[in-house]
């Protein structure tokens, strides 16, 4: 694809993916986070995915419909995020407006772990965060994701289930030895799907599996309202990295 996106474009997946009720201008693309995009797209995948509807064809085929268009949108959104923050696309202006301020905190922060090393400058996911803050340790970090993509549906069951692969095809896939290790590159390197098809599958394994954060509560080792506060704490440090970024002209 270009690095040259169509704002118009971007603002119609934008529509696609958080719906009526969110206010969409250049602002919201400006300041708008890949977190935010991915949790966007899990919540409407969860709606549109055609195992919703068992036994009922017409609608999973709505659905499956729907699906990829919600798909389609990501990852356009992906794309022009992606080229945003490589410095591809305009940079504020003073008619942008400043950054709306931020909201009130929801509690007493929460102090990092003895003996924990400051945050680098750079962004982090939830579960690197709450290691480099020296909540977690890093076993713990490798179990939660472990935990996370052990929930997260197999490909080819589900490329069989939507009816993109046969029965044999997908062993065919399993076993073919090549330099490409993942199910999605020997799928596309055979042309039993392609690269879009690939993606879609993709996405929609991901939107299969709790989010990470839930492992660590399930575990005792942090609250819900800790883990409210931290996840804020983490967007409001992944969104200071960005600014000086954008201040130095640095790619994100």
């Amino acid at each position: 694809m270009s690095t040259f996106f169509q704002e118009t474009e971007v603002l119609k997946a934008c529509r696609t993916l958080f719906g009526a009720e969110v206010w969409l201008d250049r602002r919201f693309l400006l300041y708008l986070q890949p977190d935010g995009a991915k949790a966007a797209f899990r919540k409407r995948a969860k709606e549109t995915h055609p195992d919703r509807f068992p036994g009922e064809p017409q609608i999973q085929q709505r659905q499956s419909e729907q699906f990829q268009a919600v798909a389609r949108a990501y990852d356009l959104v992906s794309g022009f995020l992606s080229t945003r923050d490589r410095g591809h696309w305009p940079q504020r202006s003073a008619a942008a407006g400043k950054r709306p301020p931020p909201e009130p905190s929801r509690g007493p922060r929460r102090p990092p772990a003895e003996g924990a090393a400051p945050l680098l400058s750079r962004p982090y996911q939830i579960g690197l965060f709450l290691y480099a803050r020296g909540l977690i340790p890093y076993r713990t970090l490798i179990e939660a994701l472990v935990w996370q993509r052990r929930q997260r549906p197999a490909l080819g069951e589900t490329a069989q289930r939507w009816g993109w692969l046969s029965e044999a095809a997908v062993r065919g896939i399993l076993n073919h030895h090549s330099g490409a290790r993942l199910f999605g590159e020997k799928a596309v390197e055979l042309g039993l799907l392609t690269p879009f098809q690939v993606r879609t599958l993709l996405f929609y394994q991901r939107s299969r599996h709790q989010r990470l954060g839930r492992y660590f509560v399930d575990k005792g080792l942090i609250s819900e309202n800790e883990l409210d506060q931290l996840v804020q704490e983490l967007k409001a440090h992944n969104a200071r990295v960005r600014d000086q970024r954008w201040a130095s002209g640095r790619p994100f």
